[in-house]
């Protein structure tokens, strides 16, 4: 039985217990004491009496008045009447009981005390007898097998609401998150598009100033270098508007596998050039996913893996279910991720590239995105033997 105070469920099948007990041998009055192991203590859960009077609450030790003595000896105890049994005379009983028998029987399950049940006052002053006591007896033993039931199903709910609760608490804090990043989305894409539009005006004349300025000259050559900083600026602009996007909320469901062969026709150009040769293992029938981005994960991934194998590669896609996740992984034959540097790679503006050639915001962008569907995503390889990159997506975000 559980630690008191009782849950109402409990506390309403002993008074229903109680009830049958005491219309079955036609008694008036009743007690149920239920056992805390905690303190080893008979607790006083549910009384009925004529005069209505309120007795819950009273205590017993083990072996303590006849409650405690019958829960110690675990044996049932039938009084025709208390004034002829010796081993009872020094034990207290309650002064407004009419009568002078009464049935005491333990509650138990598997052989575990959970209580004790004491029937007394039968009307016109009769004793009980051995068919009462019988009775009492097989009622008891349902009782106590259903207290113990229903202890365990109130233990696992309470289990399984706790879990539901924490599980709610989170997916509200993930929709704060979600809301939250949205926000701020809009807030950059507005202040990125703010910077951009003047932007270009500024590289269209310094274009139109570089083409109509002398060869040879100081002023071109200043024009060169400003071009090539604002070509750096424009690469970093671009890359903050895909981590806008990234932040943004999306509707429907996505067919995984046909956006990765979408992404992989759009490179169709850069494979030729580059010599890379595609294998791609898709399993068929995976299941929809909602439209975090991936199409930028995917993209971002496989640009890189393009520019590691500049002079010829290949390249294979993997998708399968593994373990309760979609599972993906982008294999490339390329350059490597050197291993210290691996931990570092998802950090935004992290770059191995040359100065001006990446703005270091691709793969943080991936992480944000996985980071989305409660994913995972790894890379592996050394230097000069290739990188893998390696996401996971839990079955149950198709559901969030």
């Amino acid at each position: 039985m559980p630690i008191l105070p009782l849950k109402t469920e409990t506390r309403e099948l002993i008074s229903l217990g109680l009830d049958r007990c005491m219309d079955a041998v036609g008694a008036r009055s009743g007690s149920v004491f239920i056992f805390d192991k905690n303190r080893k203590e008979l607790v006083l859960q549910v009384a009925k009496n004529p005069e209505g009077n309120h007795l819950e609450g009273i205590r017993f030790r083990l072996g303590e008045s006849i409650t405690g003595k019958v829960a110690l000896k675990k044996k049932p105890l039938l009084v025709r009447d208390i004034d002829k049994e010796n081993f009872l005379k020094n034990v207290p009983r309650y002064d407004h009981y009419k009568s002078k028998s009464f049935l005491s029987v333990p509650l138990e399950a598997l052989g575990d005390l959970i209580g004790v049940v004491n029937i007394t006052d039968k009307p016109r002053g009769l004793s009980f007898d051995d068919d009462d006591l019988r009775m009492v007896l097989n009622i008891a033993k349902y009782l106590g097998v259903s207290l113990f039931s229903l202890d365990r199903y109130l233990e696992k709910q309470s289990k399984v609401n706790e879990k539901l609760a924490k599980e709610l608490k989170e997916l509200k804090a993930e929709h704060a998150n979600c809301e939250r990043l949205s926000s701020f989305a809009k807030l950059m894409g507005g202040l990125v598009h703010e910077i951009n539009n003047p932007l270009d005006g500024v590289i269209r004349y310094v274009n139109l100033s570089f083409d109509n300025m002398q060869q040879g000259g100081a002023a071109r050559e200043y024009l060169r270098h400003a071009r090539i900083g604002l070509s750096r600026i424009a690469k970093v602009i671009r890359s903050l508007l895909d981590f806008s996007w990234s932040l943004s909320s999306s509707s429907g469901d996505i067919d995984i596998n046909r956006m990765i062969e979408t992404v992989l026709f759009s490179f169709n150009n850069q494979f030729v050039s580059n010599n890379v040769e595609v294998k791609q293992s898709l399993s068929p029938n995976l299941p929809k996913f909602p439209n975090y981005k991936l199409k930028l994960v995917f993209a971002n991934i496989i640009k890189n893996a393009c520019e590691a194998m500049e002079h010829g590669g290949e390249l294979t896609v993997y998708s399968a279910l593994s373990n309760g996740n979609l599972k993906i992984t982008i294999s490339d034959t390329g350059e490597g991720v050197p291993k210290e540097l691996r931990d570092k790679i998802f950090e935004p503006f992290f770059t191995t590239k040359a100065l001006g050639e990446g703005s270091g915001l691709g793969l943080a962008i991936c992480y944000e995105i996985i980071h989305r569907y409660r994913g995972n995503i790894s890379v592996e390889g050394e230097a000069d033997k290739g990188t893998t990159f390696i996401i996971e997506l839990p079955l149950k975000a198709r559901t969030q």
